[in-house]
């Protein structure tokens, strides 16, 4: 999975400051060869400062490496792909609600006299865009980049 330079260097930062977690991913450098030294970036003071200090670090990739998995990983991880499920669930439902609410309004009603009619379909216009804006955040949350 593809990341920024400035993520790389936040995940070497924390794993530096702590050295019991277990990170299930390496970091490597793409504009590296496999082959080169520099490929696989190493979790030191060392590395940090040189992927901070020199242009030649410029794209990064997470690779698995699943090789030590405990409990707090597994719990983590676990975490993670339920949030992703229940986000894509709320997402759904609040767009369902937006369509909904936004057949219910109708634009010739913004002009009625009559103050019921008027009152309902301003009241199903704020509900209609409520959800809508709420889903653009929420989906744009989830887009942001890595």
């Amino acid at each position: 999975m593809p990341i920024s330079k400035e993520l790389a260097l936040k995940i070497l930062r924390y794993l530096l400051d702590n050295p019991s977690f277990y990170f299930p991913f390496k970091i490597v450098c793409i504009n590296f060869d496999e082959d080169d030294e520099l490929y696989d970036v190493e979790v030191s003071q060392e590395m940090l400062d040189e992927v901070l200090n020199s242009d030649e670090f410029k794209d990064f990739e997470l690779v698995e490496n699943l090789q030590h998995l405990d409990l707090k990983t597994l719990q983590l991880m676990s975490k993670g792909f339920i949030e992703k499920i229940v986000h894509a669930d709320v997402l759904k439902q609040i767009e369902t609600a937006a369509k909904e609410y936004r057949n219910l309004w109708k634009i010739d009603i913004c002009e009625s006299v009559e103050i019921e009619e008027y009152g309902f379909n301003e009241f199903v216009g704020g509900k209609a865009e409520g959800f809508e804006e709420s889903l653009e955040i929420l989906k744009d949350g989830a887009t942001g980049e890595i």
